[in-house]
Parts: structure tokens; C-alpha cells; sequence
């Protein structure tokens, strides 16, 4: 029966080489430059994140994504930039995305901030076809692997935030990416509002006490062609060091939430996600480890703090 749910698994896989792919993050609100541009414009240190993630252990071709952002103010504050690198496996396709990032700040008031950012993407797209099981059947398409293609993108976000509340909306793909084989493999990008993902998240921070923290937030996706998925994640803080809380997408999957605050510059976070659905039943659940880093001085108070969520 294994076996069933992988060849379906790997026929959906290759089909999605003609579809717009968005990595998928459960603790994207730990470190939000990762799917928002103009969060980046928060920050008024170096920062950035590494992760990790391996969903759906004991399947074969699960997706498995990895990647790196950092960032810096630059002139007089109100800037930005940063870069971000992905690697998203998924069967037998690869795609590494290089992003160039740029935000710009406004400070609205003494204790809030509204920013802009863009980004410039470089995908590389490659799949390895002569690793398909076909049966014993020969079938020329899967004798070779495609060549590696490069397709532009870009994103754009906006970003409100106070130092206990955000919300941010961002387009992770103002382009349309499609990968087409007519006699050889081609990747051809062009302009489609119809298949934007449109991305809107929030949070917000409430203090209980002197020692206990309440972090609330909420990603909302509208994604072509499937319907509107959302999440509510809850997490409870205790002297802002130690936090376990619990993640629930409408997708079906529910997610168990831990982190750790190693000093003020550096924060260890993991979560581990169980499916509810059919394909819980051959899984063993998703992985998904950050350590994200925000350089600043012992005494460094800045007026409009990021939210540590």
C-alpha cells in the first residue's frame, strides 16, 4: 500500500513542475523576512535565520527545504537589504532560489513603524527524470535528466508593526513561472494575476505578567487554484526565554512549537507537524528546526522594537 501512495505522490511531484511552488514554513512567524519582503524594514540590527525542514519522514520524495537569510540596515536607518537562499526538494525536482532583498522604513509615530520591500529572485530548476521508477517500461522522457533551468521572479510586501502587534500582506511571486517541454525543456516566465499568491499575516504579543507571554498569530494564503488556507498559532512565553506553543492549519495538520533563547541575539526554535489526513497514515511527521540571530549591544534598546515571536 506504501508503495501506492508513493507512485501517486511521485506522479503529483512531477506534475508540479508546471505549477507556481512556494516553500512551505511552519514557524515563518519566528523570523517573517522569510515570506514577507518589507519585514526586514523592522529590523535595526544585522539579522537573519538558518533552517531546516524534512516533511512527511518515511515517505519517499517528501519535500525537503533548507536555506539562509541575512540582513542590514544601511544609510541613514530607514533601509534595509538583505539576501536569502533556498533549496526546495521535492522527488525528483530541485529549485534554488537566490533573492536580493530591499526594504524602506517609516516611522508613523514613537512606537510604530510601516516599511516596503521588494525582492528579485533567481530560480534554478533542475529534475532528475533517469531517477523515476517507470516498471521496466522504457519511456524516453525519463532517460535523461532536464537541464537546469534560470527564470526571474520578484516579491513584494508591505509591513506594519508596534512592538507588541504586526500585520503584514506580500506577494511571493509577481511573475508566473512554467517549466514546458515541447521536444526539450524550457522555462518561460510571464505575467498572470490569476496566479498570484497572495499572503496576509498578523500577530500580536500580550503581556500577562512580569514573567508569562502570550504570542498569537495567523498566516492567511490565497493560492491559485486551491482554496484559502489559514493557521492559528498560540505560544506561551515564560521570561521571554522559553516558549511551547501549538500551530492548527486548515490544510488538516497540527504542529507542536518549542523555543529557546540562548541570549538576546540568539533564538533555537523547532517544531514538529502532524498530518490528520489520509496521508498521516504513511508519515511519521514533518521536521522543521531555525536558529535565527539578531546582532545588537547589551544596552541597545531600539524605539520600535521587531516583534520576538
Amino acid at each position: 500500500m506504501k508503495k501506492i501512495v508513493f507512485l501517486v505522490f511521485g506522479i503529483c511531484s512531477l506534475a508540479m513542475i508546471n505549477a507556481q511552488n512556494q516553500y512551505h514554513l511552519t514557524q515563518y512567524m519566528v523570523h517573517q523576512p522569510l515570506i514577507n519582503p518589507a519585514s526586514v524594514g523592522a529590523f535595526e540590527n544585522l539579522n537573519g535565520a538558518l533552517f531546516y525542514r524534512t516533511q512527511w519522514v518515511g515517505f519517499d520524495g517528501a519535500p525537503k527545504v533548507a536555506g539562509f537569510n541575512i540582513n542590514s540596515p544601511i544609510g541613514n536607518g530607514n533601509s534595509n537589504v538583505g539576501l536569502t537562499l533556498v533549496n526546495d526538494q521535492i522527488g525528483v525536482n530541485k529549485t534554488t532560489d537566490v533573492s536580493a532583498n530591499y526594504a524602506y522604513s517609516i516611522k508613523t509615530s514613537l512606537k510604530t513603524r510601516l516599511s516596503f520591500g521588494l525582492s528579485g529572485t533567481l530560480s534554478m530548476n533542475q529534475s532528475n527524470y533517469s531517477d523515476v521508477e517507470t516498471n521496466g517500461i522504457v519511456d524516453p522522457s525519463f532517460q535523461a535528466n532536464s537541464p537546469t533551468l534560470l527564470m526571474p521572479n520578484f516579491k513584494f510586501g508591505t509591513y506594519f508593526n508596534s512592538r507588541k502587534f504586526y500585520v503584514g500582506f506580500a506577494i511571493p511571486n509577481l511573475l508566473h513561472n512554467e517549466i514546458v517541454n515541447t521536444g526539450g525543456f524550457k522555462g518561460e516566465t510571464s505575467f498572470d494575476f490569476t496566479q498570484m499568491h497572495l499572503y496576509l499575516h498578523s500577530g500580536y504579543k500580550f503581556e500577562l505578567n512580569e514573567k508569562f507571554d502570550l504570542n498569537v498569530s495567523t498566516l492567511i494564503k490565497q493560492v491559485a487554484g486551491s482554496p484559502i488556507q489559514s493557521d492559528l498559532n498560540l505560544l506561551a512565553e515564560y521570561q521571554r526565554k522559553f516558549g511551547l506553543g501549538v500551530s492548527y492549519r486548515t490544510s488538516g495538520e497540527i504542529a507542536a512549537l518549542a523555543q529557546f533563547r540562548i541570549n538576546h541575539m540568539f533564538k533555537l526554535a523547532y517544531a514538529y507537524d502532524f498530518t490528520m489526513n489520509q496521508l498521516g497514515n504513511y508519515s511519521n511527521g514533518s521536521h522543521e528546526i531555525m536558529f535565527v540571530f539578531d546582532i545588537k549591544g547589551a544596552a541597545e534598546v531600539p524605539v520600535i522594537e521587531a516583534p520576538r515571536f
